[in-house]
């Protein structure tokens, strides 16, 4: 399925606060870099999949810099990353696109199961295969999981 883990480090413009920005099983890592040119004090931040709403990049209209930008569902944020370099950028966001796919597609075919069993049960209750106590049991238990 997914790789452990791989490292993809975009080579930022001078003037950027990001460094590198990581692709994690659970989430993209992106490092901040400290405004202070004598501190090399890196802080991260953790974007699940599943909260990434939009990947997009593009050439920006002041700037010769390519810029990734990444919207996401937590607080609203938007974040712009300038790039130096486009190919690097068009395959970095190629792969970030496949691992939010993987993760929503995996949350979806688990919730889709979950429900054909609770069907299935149903329709065991339905023909008397299965009593009301047996059935609640079996409800409860993949209503926990979901």
């Amino acid at each position: 399925m997914m790789k452990k883990e791989e490292e993809i480090s975009l080579p930022c413009n001078h003037n950027s606060n990001y460094g590198n920005v990581i692709l994690k099983d659970e989430g993209l890592c992106i490092s901040l870099r400290s405004n202070n040119p004598l501190s090399d004090t890196v802080k991260s931040e953790l974007i699940k999949y599943q909260d990434i709403l939009n990947v997009r990049y593009g050439k920006g209209l002041l700037s010769k810099w390519p810029k990734l930008n990444i919207e996401t569902a937590a607080n609203s944020k938007k974040i712009e990353i300038n790039v130096a370099g486009l190919e690097i950028l068009q395959e970095f966001v190629d792969k970030l696109n496949f691992r939010i796919f993987q993760v929503k597609n995996k949350e979806n075919m688990t919730e889709q199961s979950l429900a054909g069993k609770l069907k299935e049960a149903k329709e065991l209750l339905d023909i008397g295969a299965l009593s009301q106590d047996e059935f609640d049991e079996i409800k409860q238990k993949y209503l926990r999981e979901f």
